[in-house]
């Protein structure tokens, strides 16, 4: 590190440094080490060239881009062989090889390679080693017995628990500008005076993100981070806890919003933390709450996505997420059928070809047939499957029928008239789907 940057490393010397002083703002260098910050963060920016740094300023702004790496098959092969070309080179003695003698479906399964992939923007040799680094970190925070599974509420213990439905960490309700998920920090919700430990945080938000990355939309598109830490004065509680950067994450944008300056500058921190490749990618914001608001409007995340009304995290939000996992979770140990419905029908929403019903005389059903086709594809991994990993094969083929436009609809039991099913529903249709096309005997006369 340079002499220009000597002030960074005071940082890192610990909370005597009047660099990181409560009293800091009446410093007469506050305005001068703020542009040292500023211009740290701005220098990774300038090592890139023309098109990654406008890549990367539209990905900042909720620029959607049209472009689809995926769209060629043959693209998408030649990745996932190189993936593997990698991983054999780098696996010998590593916990790779470990999670491949425990379950080689698990690891070797295309959707799960994948997200490594999308996660490192279709570099195969970086997603092999993250894909490396992802496993130590999960064997390290679930045991080896949890290694190749996926992990549920269940899971958790009543600390990391407690410390999930605080909202500390949440998705928000709202998208920004270009439709991508939020992911919210607020350091404010915190209990005061509870010392947090550093694997209860990492848990938790290990559980977290892992079920935002059950979106192959977010795994494409990337997520949004935003620490809104202008509720709160500083608090150096969990600094050690950090973010789990070994996910397979893409972070197209990462906020770190301030209304204290001593705050401001502990965030050089995270910043020497960070991999290279996500510099570019933070902004940080320092003012009061109406001002760090506004800043982020112009990266096209609105104040609904952070507050309610009363300016306030989105709590009954947050807690309508955690109880909808939970039923989810629920659903598929059970795997209860989904209850039939007449099929007449005499209502305002009328089905569309893409559209999956519920009910006898179905099958014929563009959608149907559609999430028939999908179940096929992935039948031989669902029977092996343990009723974790279905989760994430069923969220996978909800996921695709969603994204061509089609819907899950049911008949209301009174008015006979079409209405859209749940999630919890649409999930127990696509369990009930497996099981026929297991039983193809039975199957003709289900829906």
């Amino acid at each position: 590190m340079t002499n220009n940057n000597s002030w960074l490393q005071r940082l890192l010397g610990g909370t005597d440094s009047p660099y990181i002083s409560p009293h800091y703002a009446e410093n007469d260098n506050e305005g001068i080490t703020k542009q040292q910050l500023d211009s740290f963060l701005a220098s990774s920016m300038a090592q890139l060239d023309v098109r990654q740094r406008e890549s990367i300023l539209e990905d900042l702004h909720g620029i959607r881009n049209s472009e689809n790496p995926e769209s060629n098959p043959a693209s998408v092969e030649l990745w996932l062989q190189l993936l593997d070309m990698h991983l054999q080179n780098i696996k010998r003695g590593s916990v790779y090889e470990t999670a491949e003698a425990i379950d080689r479906i698990y690891v070797t399964s295309r959707k799960f390679r994948m997200m490594f992939l999308r996660s490192n923007r279709y570099d195969p040799q970086a997603a092999a080693g993250q894909m490396i680094k992802f496993l130590e970190l999960k064997r390290s925070l679930f045991g080896q017995e949890k290694l190749t599974r996926k992990i549920l509420l269940t899971d958790l213990n009543e600390d990391e628990k407690t410390y999930l439905e605080s909202g500390t960490l949440q998705i928000s309700t709202k998208r920004d500008r270009s439709g991508r998920e939020i992911l919210l920090v607020f350091p404010s919700l915190r209990r005061t005076g509870t010392e947090v430990q550093v694997n209860t945080a990492l848990r938790s938000r290990y559980y977290v993100l892992m079920n935002m990355l059950e979106s192959e939309e977010n795994q494409r598109n990337g997520i949004v981070l935003v620490y809104f830490g202008a509720l709160s004065q500083p608090n150096q509680r969990e600094s050690n806890s950090g973010l789990l950067w070994d996910l397979p994450v893409f972070l197209a944008g990462i906020h770190c919003c301030f209304n204290n300056l001593a705050a401001y500058l502990l965030i050089s921190v995270a910043v020497l933390r960070l991999p290279f490749a996500l510099r570019p990618r933070m902004r940080v914001h320092y003012g009061t709450c109406t001002e760090c608001l506004d800043k982020l409007a112009s990266f096209g995340i609105t104040k609904e996505a952070i507050l309610n009304d009363s300016n306030e995290p989105n709590l009954i939000g947050h807690m309508q997420w955690c109880r909808h996992r939970q039923e989810l979770e629920l659903t598929y140990v059970s795997e209860s059928d989904a209850e039939s419905v007449s099929l007449a029908s005499t209502g305002s929403i009328i089905p569309r070809p893409l559209d999956v019903l519920f009910g006898p005389g179905s099958r014929k059903n563009e959608g149907n047939i559609l999430v028939r086709n999908l179940a096929h594809k992935v039948l031989a991994e669902y029977n092996d499957s343990t009723n974790n990993d279905k989760v994430q094969l069923t969220e996978t083929i909800i996921d695709e029928v969603t994204k061509r436009g089609g819907r899950f609809l049911k008949q209301n039991d009174d008015t006979k008239e079409w209405e859209e099913a749940s999630h919890i529903e649409a999930c127990r249709k696509i369990a009930h789907t497996f099981r026929n096309i297991r039983r193809p005997s039975r199957a003709k006369s289900k829906s």
